[in-house]
């Protein structure tokens, strides 16, 4: 039996679902939140940027601050998306998932994308850029089933 799992992300939170072959309806797998993904990025950093300052008896006498080469939130965006391919490939390795469908905001859909693992990057059948994750019900199931027809044509 084909085991689809299709998953709703965005940098915060992650659902994934399972489609049943016969009947079509969806069903929660599971749902995972990633809190510091909303936090804003200087409460992420334990420390102030890096300051450098001239000795006081230097004429011209300047400071300057370094800046952080990654933002703290677009580093939690992908140690998220890292965790979630993570999962994903021991699904696959495991058997438990046989098919896999993205369905995930822009830009984390390719952050994840570019995390996802040889086993999952082989049965991905479509990715699309939206972000579902806030949907239930038969609203979900409708939004679900037009953008994956949408990624097919």
């Amino acid at each position: 039996m084909k085991k689809n799992w299709i998953v709703l992300a965005n940098a915060a939170r992650a659902r994934i679902l399972e489609r049943d072959e016969h009947s079509g309806q969806l069903q929660e797998l599971t749902d995972v939140a990633h809190p510091p993904s909303r936090e804003k990025g200087m409460d992420l950093n334990s420390d102030r940027p890096g300051h450098a300052q001239k000795a006081h008896g230097d004429p011209g006498h300047a400071g300057t601050a370094f800046q952080a080469r990654t933002d703290p939130r677009e580093k939690e965006h992908a140690i998220f998306a890292l965790e979630l391919s993570r999962y994903l490939e021991e699904a696959i390795i495991a058997g438990r998932c046989t098919g896999l469908a993205l369905i995930a905001s822009l830009p984390f859909l390719g952050e994840l994308r570019k995390h996802l693992g040889e086993g999952a990057r082989r049965i991905v059948s479509a990715d699309v850029p939206h972000d579902l994750t806030s949907f239930s019900g038969q609203d979900l199931e409708q939004r679900v089933t037009k953008a994956l027809e949408a990624a097919r044509r």
